[in-house]
This record gives structure tokens, C-alpha cells and sequence, in this order.
């Protein structure tokens, strides 16, 4: 089989790039993605109008990619037109001030080939800063937990997340009546239809600076999160949420306020973030509180949980219940460290997710965090075959 052949043989995928007045920063965004080294690239420019360099840049690339200008309804209806136009099988959105990584596409073609019933893949990527320069990793990324992304914060990286075609048109596109949260929005909603997975490499970096739409969203961003915490985890604010609001509110008491102010409303910020998030019944690492939460695709049916003692009192061993819906699904006492398997049937419903209660009769205070924990969630997972008999 010749090159040419072979490289017909792997999917399309198409990449979108909404992009407004963003000269200063759209060649970079757009030779990250035609220097890919991956061959079958379908890329699609959506300009909004520019006044700047804009459209010169994008015609200095001649047939490289497709590229119009017309007025839409904002970033979201930009993308949208993209979607519905693409003729790739997996698609990405790279907004016209952040770039992809090296390889960063092949990787995701090879993931989503060996991996059929995924449907998001998201990676690891940093953030750039006005000039283009590194300043750190993106450190809010971590393992994919389901219930850490709807009640928590969004910890997919947009440029470092690529889905499948089928799949976005399936749970309906963006919301484009959304400002801040789209992408988040479209996380949970895809995570409803079909599998998420982590891929622990670097795709893509973000520009955070100034005059971004989070910088500058202030509190008319923190009511749209609000809203989306109350559509898709049933609660008027999330742990999340009131995380995010406590930042704003502390960006705008440091903006407003002399320097000695400005150190104690950074360090009452620090101590109040800190014991919210030690209270949490899921951590990031997969440790649960003693009312441990989990949240599962209700489409699973079944669902394995792999949980993990690594301290168990000698006298009577740890007793763990897990709950949904005010049912008890199981019971297991583990008698020494190690990890328990429990096959849980989901109850039936119309809602997309379960939430899974996970109670322990222990619990310890961890150091130096000060976390109180039970046990560790280990895996959870869809099971594959039917139960055995008992």
C-alpha cells in the first residue's frame, strides 16, 4: 500500500477556529494546526467581521484551509457553522488565540481507533502567556471523574480536547446561548452519551491574558456557571460554583483595595478554598470522605466500583454502603487493606446520571492536606458482561 493510500485509509478530522479582531495571535494559532504532522486535516476558519489583520492573514494561506468572513451570533454560533459543515469524524475547536501541540492530533486519531466506545478524549497542556511564552503547566487538569466535573470545576483543557462527530451532533452541538460555559456544558453532556478518557500527554495550549472573556466575565460569568450547576447536578450552586465565586470576589476586593488589604484577603482567600476543598466527598486523586460521591452514565446499567482500604482498623475492618436514589445497591466490609470489586445494578430513571453515595464507618485525618478520607475509589467503570450467579 502506497503513503497516499494509507493515509486516505485514516479518519478526517476537522478543526474550527472562531476568530474576531484576533491578529495578533491568529498565525499562531493557525500554523499549529496545518504543521500538525498528522495528513488528513480538515480546517475551517469562521472570521466574524475582523477590522485588523486579520483577513489578510488568513489569505496569505491560500488553499491551506477554508476561510470566511460573514457577521454571526457570537464565538458559540461561530463554532456551530463549523461543526455542521465539517466533514471530519472527529472534531476539536481551536479558538484563534491558543495553539495545539506538536503530534498533538495523531495522538488523539491513535486513541480514538483503540478505543471505540470513547466518544471525548482530553489531554494535559499549559498556558501561554500575552507574548506566547510557557508561564506553567495547566494545573486544574486531572484524572476524569464524573462527578468531579459536574459538581466541581472544569478541569478539560478546550485545545487539549477532541470528540467524534457522531457523537457532538448527537447531544445537540453548543449551547449558544451560553457565554463563559460551552465548552464545560458540552463536556458533561457528551460524557452522558458516550465514554471520557484522559490521555496523559501534552495537546494544546491556552492564552490566558487580560482581556480573555474569563478575565473579564466577573459575577455575569458566575451566574451562568450557577445555571449550569443547576441544570445538570439538580443543586442551586455546587461546591464549584461557590469555589469560583470566592475567587471572583476575591479578584475584586485585591483589585479595589491598598496593598496591606490586598495580602489578607489573599491569605483569608487561600485558608477558606483549602477547607472547602477538604470537605469534598471526591478528591481529584480518587480518595472519597466518609459520604464518598460518585456519579455514573445511567446508560451503563451496570456499573464495577473498585474501591481501596489502605487503613483498616484491626478490630473490625471497614463496613462501606453504597446508595443511589435512597436504594441500597451494596454492602462490603473489607477486613484487611487492599481493594474490593462491587457490581452495582443502576436504578432506571429518566435522568442522564446516578449519583452514587459510598458511606464508611472510618475514617482518618490525612496529612499534611487534612483531608478526612475512607476509602480510595480505585476504578469505576461500565461492566462489560452480566453478573455471575449467585
Amino acid at each position: 500500500m502506497t503513503a497516499p493510500e494509507s493515509a486516505r485509509r485514516r479518519p478526517l478530522v476537522t478543526i474550527v477556529t472562531p476568530s474576531l479582531n484576533q491578529g495578533r495571535f491568529l498565525r499562531a494559532a493557525i500554523d499549529s494546526v496545518l504543521e500538525q504532522d498528522y495528513p488528513r486535516i480538515e480546517y475551517l476558519v469562521f472570521d466574524g467581521g475582523s477590522c485588523d489583520e486579520s483577513l489578510d492573514i488568513l489569505a496569505s494561506y491560500g488553499d491551506r484551509l477554508k476561510w470566511v468572513c460573514e457577521a454571526d451570533d457570537g464565538q458559540s454560533h461561530a463554532i456551530n457553522k463549523g461543526f455542521r459543515q465539517a466533514r471530519g469524524s472527529i472534531l476539536g475547536w481551536l479558538n484563534s488565540d491558543d495553539i495545539y501541540a506538536p503530534g498533538a492530533i495523531t495522538k488523539v486519531v491513535e486513541t480514538f481507533a483503540s478505543l471505540p466506545e470513547v466518544g471525548l478524549v482530553y489531554g494535559n497542556g499549559s498556558i501561554l502567556d500575552e507574548t506566547g511564552d510557557v508561564v506553567g503547566d495547566f494545573d486544574e487538569i486531572e484524572p476524569f471523574s464524573l462527578w468531579r466535573l459536574v459538581h466541581c470545576l472544569d478541569y478539560i483543557l478546550q485545545p487539549a480536547a477532541f470528540f467524534r462527530r457522531d457523537a457532538a451532533l448527537e447531544v445537540g452541538l453548543l449551547d449558544e446561548r451560553l457565554e463563559f460555559a460551552m465548552d464545560w456544558d458540552l463536556w458533561i453532556r457528551l460524557a452522558a452519551h458516550s465514554d471520557v478518557f484522559y490521555l496523559d500527554e501534552n495537546l494544546g495550549s491556552s492564552r490566558v491574558y487580560s482581556k480573555t472573556k474569563t478575565s473579564t466575565g466577573g459575577w455575569r460569568r458566575i451566574r451562568e456557571l450557577r445555571r449550569l450547576a443547576s441544570k445538570h447536578s439538580g443543586r442551586f450552586a455546587t461546591p464549584g460554583v461557590r469555589l469560583y465565586a470566592l475567587d471572583t470576589l476575591s479578584e475584586q476586593l485585591v483589585a479595589h483595595s491598598w496593598s496591606g488589604f490586598r495580602r489578607a484577603v489573599r491569605y483569608t482567600q487561600g485558608r477558606m478554598m483549602r477547607r472547602a476543598t477538604e470537605r469534598l466527598p471526591c478528591h481529584a486523586d480518587g480518595w472519597l470522605g466518609p459520604r464518598g460521591k460518585l456519579l455514573v452514565p445511567r446508560r451503563w446499567r451496570q456499573a464495577e466500583v473498585v474501591l481501596e482500604a489502605h487503613k483498616v482498623p484491626s478490630d473490625k475492618g471497614i463496613a462501606v454502603e453504597i446508595t443511589a436514589e435512597s436504594v441500597r445497591l451494596a454492602r462490603i466490609v473489607a477486613e484487611r487493606p487492599g481493594q474490593v470489586r462491587v457490581r452495582l445494578d443502576l436504578p432506571s430513571g429518566s435522568q442522564p446520571f446516578v449519583e452514587l453515595e459510598v458511606s464508611s464507618d472510618f475514617s482518618f485525618r490525612a496529612l499534611p492536606d487534612r483531608r478526612r478520607l475512607s476509602v480510595c475509589c480505585f476504578e469505576v467503570r461500565r461492566c462489560e458482561t452480566e453478573p455471575e450467579a449467585k
